[in-house]
Parts: C-alpha cells; structure tokens; sequence
C-alpha cells in the first residue's frame, strides 16, 4: 500500500469521526498507475475507439493526460455499456460497464475509499473486502457452527440492492468523513452516468450504482448501514 493510502488508513482507525480533505488530489498519476497495475486486464474492458493494448502502448502518456483532465476538472464519465447475463431464475440481471479510463479513474477512487472506510466494516462483514471472499465466510460459519451455540440460521437477501441506493443519501453519508466536494462529485458523475438501452434511448439513473462498476463494490458496503436483528422469540 502507498504510503500516503496507509496513512489515511491508520488515521482512519485512530480517528473514527475525522473528515478527510484532500482526496482528490491524490488522483495522480502515480494513483492512476497503481491502478492500471491493479486492474483485470484480462476481462473485456476497452473503449469504442481503442483498445487495452493500444492504450498500454503509450501508457505513461496516456495517464499523465488523464491526470491533467481531472486535476482541471475536465475529466467527463463516458457513457455506461449496458450487458445482460442470465440468473438461474430464468431472468437477466444488468450490468453497467464503464469505459476503460474510467475504469482507472474508478479503480484509483476505490482504493482511496477502502483506505478511508476499512476501518469501519465489521469483521463478520466480508462481501467486496480486501483480502476476504466467500470462502472466508463459509469456513468461519462452519467454525462457530461447530463450537458456538445457535438456535437459528437466517439466510437473507436484499433485492436489487445495487439497483436501489439511494444517490443523496449515500452522498450525505460519505460526507460525514470525506469533506472534499471535489472527490465526491467525481463519484456523483459515476452514480448519474448515462446508460443506452436496447431499446434506443439512454437512461440516466436516479437510484442505484451499476452493477459491474469498479467502484459499486465499495460504495455498496458503504451505503448498506442496515442492521438486522432477529427475535427468536417472535
């Protein structure tokens, strides 16, 4: 981790209630590197007029401009590819993929937001967390389960979660830490991108983070401040 990424981390622990300033401009290109280094080059992520391969070519040129464009504030959101995969209920869920700079931009501003927000997430959350999957979760449930004592297991989901977030109020609960209007505008234009659908027009959201977006994950577990308790006497 970066030092200045891990420095925010070790504030943030110490300090629960300090608003971090200054965010955005660690949108570097040394950021934007670190990034590109991070990102999945293998997954199908390219603009409609260049390609991964040609983007790499010239990448330190390419990243020192993307840098420029959001240090002027000149940096725009593209317009979101809209894909359908089938569920095995027989319906297709969307997904929005972002062009591939603003998969960078994206990838930069998540790692600034799990350097922020880590501190925070409980330990028995481990949905989109760094260094924790799925198989964590199963092996320590089968753990508890086989040495703690429970009445009940609750499986529960929340449907069309990322569909359904509401924009103002996950900005309002960013802001209790993060007081740089800059950076949370840059994840307003992300939250407000357009998207086409097939059936010509182009929709721009008024709820929710898409689905497949670098930076839904972190904004998901973010904005999910929901607690659930269970009466076992109800």
């Amino acid at each position: 981790m970066p030092t200045s990424l891990q420095g925010i981390a070790n504030k943030a622990k110490s300090h629960p209630q300090h608003r971090f300033r200054d965010l955005y401009r660690l949108m570097n290109p040394q950021m934007l590197r670190l990034a590109w280094k991070n990102l999945n080059k293998d997954s199908a992520i390219a603009d409609d007029d260049i390609t991964v391969k040609e983007y790499e070519a010239d990448l330190s040129k390419n990243l020192e401009e993307l840098a420029e464009r959001l240090k002027r504030k000149k940096y725009r959101a593209k317009l979101i590819k809209r894909k359908y995969i089938p569920k095995d209920n027989g319906k297709k869920q969307p997904l929005g993929i972002p062009a591939l700079e603003d998969k960078i931009v994206q990838k930069a501003a998540a790692k600034i937001l799990e350097s922020v927000y880590e501190p925070e997430f409980p330990d028995c959350s481990y949905g989109y967390r760094s260094g924790r999957g799925a198989k964590d979760a199963v092996s320590d449930l089968t753990f508890q389960l086989r040495f703690g004592v429970f009445g009940y297991i609750v499986e529960a989901d929340i449907k069309g979660y990322f569909d359904n977030i509401d924009h103002d109020k996950l900005l309002e609960m960013m802001a209790e830490r993060i007081d740089d209007r800059a950076f949370l505008k840059l994840i307003r234009k992300w939250l407000k991108a357009g998207i086409p659908e097939p059936e010509g027009y182009v929709k721009h959201p008024v709820t929710g983070t898409p689905q497949g977006g670098i930076v839904s994950p972190i904004l998901s577990n973010i904005g999910s401040p929901i607690e659930v308790v269970i009466d076992i006497n109800a």
